[in-house]
């Protein structure tokens, strides 16, 4: 006769984690996608950075569908998968040591208990994850010693992973100061410029604020005054000169007129699968007129190719630096307990 002794009870809310972790990174992943890599300017970090989003989305998802359940039957560990599957066992006995390790967020704190069993493997149970933690705690860890010295080793090398991420996020800084003062000013060949009848032009208020002009032959098709090159506009000359059914001459890159207006080209992949819609336009003009020079949009850019590379400059030098202490700290500390 099969006697449960004990088992454990998840938190109701114990998926949240999960659902927000994977939703924060699946927002910003698609954000990235559709307002960085349809940038003109934009570079290869953008690339990198939706890779990272997107490992991060993926390892959320995995360890939501690999939380065990855990019962105590007959002296014996017995792991439960999430689809009710019992996957493992351990006799009690085999326990030999435990260590625990205290974590404190913005608003809740939680412990991550780790058992370490004589063949080398370890079970590692969280507190916000099971109603019944201290219960299964008290269980699991009856007569067995706490291996303070293991803890320490722990919060060395968590010391040391921190380190070689911040190296990480320092070196992404790098480059992104690297690409923008790389940054290129746009070619006047690559630029078509074409007349069309306006059927709207409205200013938008946002995080990065824009103009979005509807034209009567591409009604499909939004074409925007980034917030950068609102910078080279004569904003208000613009919205109060020109009205629903004046023609407007605007300047926009050669392949987005090649593969979205005219279609001789094939669009591109993220063209493809992302907001197609979207056009930047890179100069404005009326009959009368200019609102944006090509020249003028182009002195922007330089600009603030000197602002950014100087923020993604100090932030990379600040993680740099940090994770330089860390890892001297660390062998700092190696060095200390060997003598």
């Amino acid at each position: 006769m099969t006697d449960i002794h004990l088992k454990s009870k998840k938190k109701g809310d114990y998926w949240s984690d999960y659902v927000v972790g994977i939703l924060f990174f699946l927002l910003t992943l698609i954000f990235s996608l559709t307002v960085y890599i349809n940038e003109k300017h934009s570079d290869n970090i953008s690339l990198v950075i939706s890779i990272f989003l997107l490992i991060g989305a993926l390892g959320c998802l995995y360890n939501w569908i690999t939380i065990k359940s855990y019962c105590i039957v007959n002296g014996k560990t017995i792991q439960i998968s999430s689809f009710k599957r019992a996957t493992k066992s351990y006799h009690l006995d085999e326990i030999t040591s435990w260590t625990e390790k205290q974590y404190k967020g913005k608003f809740v704190r939680w412990e991550v208990l780790t058992l370490y069993l004589r063949t080398g493997k370890k079970i590692k149970i969280s507190s916000d994850r099971y109603a019944n933690y201290l219960e299964i705690k008290a269980e699991l860890t009856k007569d067995k010693q706490r291996s303070l010295k293991i803890e320490e080793l722990i919060e060395k090398k968590i010391n040391l992973q921190l380190s070689i991420i911040f190296i990480m996020i320092g070196i992404l800084f790098f480059i992104g100061a690297n690409n923008a003062l790389n940054v290129k000013t746009i070619n006047p060949k690559d630029i078509v410029v074409f007349g069309d009848e306006i059927v709207k032009i409205k200013y938008l208020r946002k995080k990065q604020n824009s103009i979005s002009i509807k034209l009567k032959n591409t009604p499909d098709l939004d074409f925007y005054i980034s917030s950068n090159a609102l910078k080279a506009t004569f904003v208000e000359d613009l919205l109060n000169d020109i009205k629903q059914g004046d023609t407007l001459f605007i300047g926009i890159d050669k392949a987005d007129y090649r593969s979205k207006i005219v279609k001789t080209d094939s669009l591109s992949f993220s063209d493809k699968y992302f907001f197609n819609e979207n056009i930047s336009v890179e100069s404005v003009r009326s009959a009368k007129k200019d609102y944006l020079y090509l020249s003028e949009n182009n002195a922007s850019i330089l600009d603030d190719r000197y602002w950014n590379f100087g923020i993604f400059g100090i932030f990379g030098l600040f993680f740099f630096l940090f994770s330089i202490y860390g890892i001297t700290s660390y062998l700092k500390k190696g060095v200390d307990d060997e003598n």
